[in-house]
């Protein structure tokens, strides 16, 4: 049977960019593929839609659940726009669009296409090769040392320069573009992190391998990347030297 180290090490390691599809500036992977990629590494695993939770403003949220052997995960997901933005008294095909989104993120919980909601362009296992061109990043302090600082004001954002080269220009080079999303971010990540690390070292060295999306947090959402920072933090402590 399984594990859940090893599910993650399996499924995270799948390159899905080939099948990200983008609508209105959003990617989004198409769920028939990625259940396919499922079944062919574990073709016992099911899922099932528990009950929608309608709000009192009349926006709904749907909620999946992915099990493989004796693992399960579940993810919920509102029922949104092009936009990203709650859908007021949605109708059964935004529901159901929904729903199959959701079944998305849920696989992205065991590990398949997890870095499209981190801010990341392929998986930590994808050739070298086929990686876009992105400046080396600059040195980020050990969260588990140091306590994270109080967010300063955000300052106003300076105009991208154009790049030297047309094959270099990013089309969406912003993946996380509301608060929303940051805190959907800042939850998967800390889930992810408390599920497959049981100890100071893996969590040291999970932290440096997603450590791009504290970056991504710290430039344009600081309340988030606080919020990321002070969980890892305690996560740490939680940790017996």
């Amino acid at each position: 049977m399984s594990s859940p180290a090893e599910v993650w090490k399996t499924l995270s390691r799948v390159d899905v960019s080939k099948h990200v599809e983008k609508k209105n500036g959003l990617s989004y992977l198409s769920w028939a593929w990625a259940w396919g990629v499922l079944m062919e590494h574990y073709p016992e695993a099911a899922y099932q839609f528990l009950d929608n939770e309608v709000h009192p403003d009349d926006t709904v949220t749907v909620s999946c659940e992915v099990q493989i052997g004796e693992m399960k995960r579940v993810m919920w997901l509102p029922v949104m726009d092009h936009r990203n933005r709650a859908i007021q008294a949605p109708d059964a095909r935004q529901i159901s669009d929904a729903k199959m989104r959701c079944l998305v993120k849920c696989l992205a919980i065991y590990g398949l296409g997890h870095f499209l909601y981190a801010g990341e362009e392929l998986p930590s296992g994808a050739d070298e090769a086929e990686r876009k061109p992105k400046p080396k990043p600059a040195p980020i302090e050990d969260p588990l040392e140091k306590p994270a600082a109080k967010p300063a004001e955000k300052p106003a954002e300076k105009p991208a320069e154009a790049p030297e080269k047309k094959e270099e220009k990013q089309e969406n080079p912003d993946h996380i573009d509301t608060v929303e999303g940051a805190e959907a971010v800042v939850e998967n990540v800390l889930q992810i992190a408390k599920e497959f690390c049981d100890s100071k070292a893996e969590l040291r060295e999970f932290y440096i391998k997603n450590r791009s999306t504290a970056s991504l947090l710290e430039g344009r959402f600081p309340d988030q990347y606080k919020k990321l920072m002070d969980g890892y933090q305690a996560l740490s402590k939680s940790f017996k030297e």
